[in-house]
């Protein structure tokens, strides 16, 4: 008992002291990978570290989330995965594990949190403060499926097929802020086009690079939401608050005109329509 309060403050503590709710200090993180691959996602490339606290094992590789080992397992239900324990951020059991799904926490690679603990006491406390539901393994599994082909706007289609110049970014190209592989996800690349030129998994961490190197806006390209055109990140519009994710969950989604993202506000309950001038970094960091 006295070595599990220890955890519990341990935890609690490193949660104080993280970026993101996810994000443990690396000495407090076990990674079963090894080699170069070791911190990456092997499903989107996210730094593991970053988000430790979603992350699952499966057959020697470690994911960031439930959501890429839902894609890795290709909807077949594994039965040798481990789960992160919020607690003491050991690697246990999924089928021992007590999720706690849909609280206010955000998730990772999905609008849908889902984080596991070791007891149901500890779950429920969790629930207590954070909202959510409690419910095992292949419940959350079911949660991930009903909710993988919703994430990162996958749903919407584009109005008009039209050749359009896109950002082409190179396979291998990983974002600088979280890790992640941004070819696979090419609705919500944006772009810097300096010395050497950086690809990032949406405009949010687009921004966060900006703000943090205090850079100007005319290296900057995001892509059109819909049509994945290549715009100047200066001269696009974008909807902040709408019900349609990206892979770091909320965004700021670019158009090329104001009617686009208007539209766009209209059909997905965006919150505003802004332009790159408007974006502050305290908005970025509220996201």
């Amino acid at each position: 008992m006295f070595l599990r309060a220890l955890f519990i403050i341990v935890s609690l503590w490193s949660f104080s002291q993280a970026e993101m709710f996810q994000t443990v200090p690396e000495a407090n993180a076990t990674l079963i990978q090894s080699g170069k691959d070791k911190y990456a996602c092997p499903n989107c490339g996210m730094h593991l570290v970053k988000f430790y606290k979603t992350s699952h094992t499966h057959e020697n590789h470690q994911y960031c989330s439930i959501h890429c080992l839902y894609e890795a397992t290709q909807g077949v239900i594994p039965t040798d995965a481990k789960v992160v324990d919020t607690i003491t951020l050991e690697l246990i059991d999924v089928k021992k594990a007590f999720y706690v799904v849909g609280s206010k926490m955000r998730g990772t690679m999905t609008r849908t949190s889902s984080y596991a603990f070791g007891s149901e006491k500890e779950a429920l406390t969790f629930v207590s403060d954070n909202g959510g539901k409690v419910m095992n393994f292949e419940a959350a599994y079911a949660v991930a499926a009903e909710d993988f082909p919703k994430d990162f706007g996958k749903q919407a289609t584009a109005p008009t097929v039209i050749p359009v110049i896109k950002i082409e970014v190179p396979k291998d190209a990983k974002c600088p802020i979280c890790g992640m592989f941004v070819a696979k996800y090419p609705q919500w690349v944006a772009m810097f086009e300096g010395e050497k030129t950086f690809y990032f998994d949406g405009v949010k961490d687009m921004m966060k690079y900006a703000f943090a190197r205090k850079l100007s806006s005319d290296k900057f390209y995001v892509s059109n939401y819909y049509t994945l055109a290549k715009l100047e990140a200066s001269k696009a519009f974008y909807v902040i608050g709408a019900n349609v994710y990206g892979p770091m969950g909320s965004e700021l989604i670019p158009f090329e005109t104001q009617e686009e993202a208007q539209n766009f506000a209209r059909d997905h309950n965006g919150q505003k329509v802004i332009t790159f001038d408007e974006i502050t970094e305290a908005m970025v960091k509220s996201l």
